[in-house]
């Protein structure tokens, strides 16, 4: 084999593997862009929602909501660049954007947010390869903290409760 044959070979073999990284890499770019449409609603829908909430309720709820926006568009930034990292090109499409006036409403909305946004990220986590183990665990990570995001909003919305078993609380002497 002369040394020009081999280094033809060489780039095909190196062409080739790089194929399959963008093939492997198209369902995980997909899973991430659907993540990313989720988070660029959640900015605007948390956003809106900071304005319209009035009343006593806006004294709380006005930090929440721009919070959370806040923190949704943290997200959709460190999404982007790992987007463009994996050879793709980030949505600036947001899924669809709900909006209310009465705090009840707009708290089931960011909890139906909040789970769509959930099921994308175990979506990217699931099509993750071995090769991106740094992705796979920052959605790990990510994971938890949108279960923590539903808990307390399921809690907001009295879509969990907690259970008595007594009527009464029996404090014991420690010794």
């Amino acid at each position: 084999m002369t040394p020009s044959t081999r280094s033809a070979n060489l780039l095909i073999v190196s062409e080739n593997h790089l194929r399959g990284d963008e093939m492997s890499n198209g369902e995980l770019i997909e899973n991430l862009n659907k993540a990313m449409s989720l988070e660029l609603s959640a900015v605007i829908q948390y956003t809106q929602h900071s304005f319209l909430i009035s009343g006593t309720d806006r004294e709380v709820f006005k930090d929440f909501f721009r919070d959370m926006a806040e923190e949704a568009q943290d997200h959709a930034d460190f999404l982007g660049d790992k987007i463009v990292a994996l050879g793709g090109v980030p949505t600036v499409e947001p899924a669809m954007i709900r909006q209310s006036v009465e705090l009840k409403k707009m708290l089931r909305q960011g909890l139906e947010l909040e789970r769509a946004a959930l099921e994308a990220y175990m979506e990217a986590w699931r099509s993750c390869g071995d090769k991106d183990l740094p992705t796979k665990f920052w959605l790990e990570g990510h994971i938890a903290d949108e279960q923590l995001h539903i808990e307390e909003l399921e809690r907001l919305t009295s879509d969990r409760v907690a259970e008595i078993t007594s009527d009464k609380i029996v404090l014991k002497e420690v010794s």
